[in-house]
């Protein structure tokens, strides 16, 4: 026969158990392909450019992403965008999205629009 430890009866947890209805689940972890765009200045002109990505982000849309200043911040230095010269950045076009996983730490009500 088993014999039930101290702690049997605390961690009593499923881990295959699916989630109640009542709780409030993770934010959904996207993979998204996006095409930003943004403006070299050469002169007194400037180059329009256009590029593409693929990043694993939580916002819902291409306006969150280009509404955050942090996630523009970090497109453009992954790009090694960082220069005097680059203006106006943002994302154009959402060419494709996955769904990855739901977030441990981010709740979905945490996330304001």
């Amino acid at each position: 026969m088993k014999e039930d430890g101290p702690l049997d009866k605390h961690f009593e947890i499923n881990p295959n158990s699916a989630p109640q209805s009542g709780d409030d689940l993770g934010q959904m972890i996207y993979f998204v392909k996006i095409k930003v765009a943004y403006k070299v200045k050469r002169g007194n002109g400037y180059i329009n450019n256009y590029r593409t990505m693929e990043i694993p982000t939580r916002m819902a849309s291409i306006d969150d992403m280009n509404s955050s200043p942090e996630m523009i911040m970090k497109m453009m230095a992954s790009l090694k965008l960082t220069g005097k010269k680059i203006h106006d950045f943002h994302v154009s076009d959402e060419l494709d999205r996955q769904p990855l996983s739901r977030s441990f730490t981010h709740k979905e009500s945490d996330y304001n629009k």
